[in-house]
């Protein structure tokens, strides 16, 4: 049970790179005992048993088989594109935080990562952090400082302000999910390089090292630096670790937590609530052993009010699958499909008086099949398929956008010309050319009356408040 791990020796904020935090567990390093902490956890491992434990400790294992075939890396495909990590993992891990993470809470919203991190042979991080560390600091603006370190943007620091401030949030908490993922089984389980998790209630804030990372080291960008917290070692400080580990087993562990009611005058004054971690060399690891194949995903909540106590039994369904539909979607699709009438609307007729009239058409009917069956096939009417699957939604928002376009160019096209709608001919413009312009221009024009009378009514309402 005994082990070197790398603890820190400077109470300073300091700039160094991955290694210098990371440490080398055999360079001057304390021996600090790390507990198995099975015995601790009610066996056999159950859902509840599990919650009860992460809410006592910070960390619990819980017992989760994943359906995740493809463990996404790379963040702009999965967001992009999606991946496993949005359509199967994400959806997941929001069940076991609702249902039993915080059920207690209204829970305003899970923001999953659409990739993981993964450690070990053939992945984008190839080490293992071997010095304890936690990754998100104390307060607030040290979590925003560490998303900014990433973001080149600074969109995702403003928006996790923005939901902090919202009047319905009181909390937010980031839990990380960290698992094996090399085929590891109970005859055949994780025993190279685990993780150890510090009890947050035996760390003192005066025993917690604000840190940065030269962001571009780990994945950031050039010229920032993460925030972060190291740690000095403490004989109070209380170690544990999950031996024998499997891919049926998740640790799970607070990694970031503050309340809208917390004392923001002094950091020292803040409790220390993420869990301290670290990778360490098992004295127990039989010689030979492969290296660790590992995964962490870390999942930002924005946490509400308790729930009443009847209202905390509710469970939390996750998404249905795409298929099969439901009546309102088979009905919109229809809807959608309409636009085809407009171009048998034209085939057998003429409008000579407007030239043009068949690519306004065929644009539009296109357009607007093409952003119906996208809407269909992703379900993007449905709660979170919009998060779920960006670049159907990406696509289809383009496509909206195409269809007002279009739609301005039909009112050019036939307001000019809407007397031949009262005197249709064959020398001028048909009936059916004239419908087919007619219609969906006027239904973009009322559509950019009642959007444009929005604006101005909510322009007119914040200049007086």
């Amino acid at each position: 049970e005994a082990e070197k791990i790398a603890y820190s020796s400077d109470f300073s904020l300091i700039s160094c790179s991955e290694e210098a935090v990371y440490g080398d567990e055999d360079k001057d390093a304390p021996i600090t005992k790390i507990r198995d902490a099975r015995p601790h956890q009610d066996s056999p491992l159950t859902e509840d048993d599990a919650a009860s434990f992460f809410h006592k400790k910070g960390f619990c294992l819980f017992p989760q088989n994943t359906k995740v075939k493809r463990w996404n890396e790379d963040y702009l495909k999965g967001m992009m594109f999606g991946s496993d990590i949005t359509k199967v993992y994400s959806p997941e891990l929001e069940s076991i935080i609702r249902n039993y993470l915080l059920p207690e809470y209204h829970v305003i919203s899970v923001d999953c990562p659409p990739a993981v991190l993964r450690r070990g042979p053939s992945s984008r991080n190839n080490f293992y952090g071997t010095g304890v560390h936690q990754d998100y600091g104390l307060t607030l603006e040290d979590y925003k400082n560490n998303l900014k370190a990433y973001d080149f943007s600074g969109q995702a620091a403003k928006e996790v302000q923005k939901k902090f401030d919202s009047d319905e949030v009181c909390g937010v908490m980031v839990i990380n999910f960290w698992r094996p993922i090399g085929g590891y089984t109970k005859a055949n389980p994780l025993r190279s390089k685990p993780l150890a998790v510090c009890d947050p209630a035996f760390v003192k804030n005066g025993d917690t090292v604000h840190t940065a990372l030269d962001a571009k080291s780990v994945g950031g960008l050039k010229g920032k630096q993460t925030d972060q917290m190291s740690l000095k070692y403490s004989p109070q400080q209380q170690w544990y670790y999950y031996p024998n580990m499997t891919d049926d087993e998740v640790l799970v562990f607070k990694q970031f937590e503050v309340w809208k009611d917390d004392s923001m005058d002094k950091r020292e004054a803040l409790p220390v609530r993420g869990v301290f971690h670290t990778a360490f060399q098992d004295p127990n690891t039989p010689e030979g052993s492969p290296p660790r194949q590992s995964t962490e995903c870390r999942v930002q909540v924005f946490i509400g009010k308790r729930k009443e106590e009847d209202a905390a039994e509710e469970k939390w369904t996750p998404p249905a699958p795409l298929w099969p539909k439901d009546g309102s979607e088979w009905g919109m699709l229809a809807w959608d499909m309409g636009s085809i009438g407009m171009i048998f609307a034209v085939v057998w007729s003429e409008c000579p008086a407007i030239p043009s009239y068949l690519a306004f058409v065929y644009s539009f009917a296109v357009v607007g099949m093409l952003a119906g069956l996208i809407k269909f096939q992703y379900s993007l009417g449905r709660e979170g398929n919009t998060k779920r699957y960006p670049c159907a939604q990406s696509i289809h928002s383009i496509l909206g956008m195409t269809t007002v376009a279009l739609g301005i160019w039909g009112m050019v096209l036939v307001f000019p010309n809407v007397s031949y709608l009262g005197n249709p001919s064959p020398d001028t413009c048909e009936i059916g050319p004239m419908l087919a312009m007619f219609i969906p221009s006027v239904i973009i024009a009322i559509v950019a009356v009642v959007v444009g009378g929005y604006v101005v009514h909510a322009c007119v309402v914040g200049a007086k408040e």
